[in-house]
């Protein structure tokens, strides 16, 4: 696991105050666990919270983004090596 996925995973856990942090991992689906787009907005601000320099502009979110850990560890990681940080 990169430190990415553990911050998301940490996040989600966080947001949802899951009491079992180890049933969340990278196949995981965000929607099976009941987050609505309004808890993505949350999750994502958290996220933002807790990587350094991460700072992405809400319009280029998309919602293949957040379909599962996996996929938003990739975003994440992405806007960070593509520089889309600010």
């Amino acid at each position: 696991m990169t430190s990415i996925e553990n911050t998301i995973i940490d996040a989600i856990v966080e947001l949802l105050e899951l009491q079992a942090p180890h049933s969340v991992g990278r196949e995981t689906r965000l929607q099976d666990l009941g987050i609505d787009s309004g808890l993505m907005l949350e999750l994502f601000l958290l996220i933002e919270d807790n990587v350094a320099s991460l700072d992405i502009d809400p319009a280029s979110l998309r919602p293949e983004h957040f379909s599962t850990v996996e996929s938003l560890t990739a975003f994440v990681s992405q806007s960070l090596l593509e520089g889309e940080v600010a």
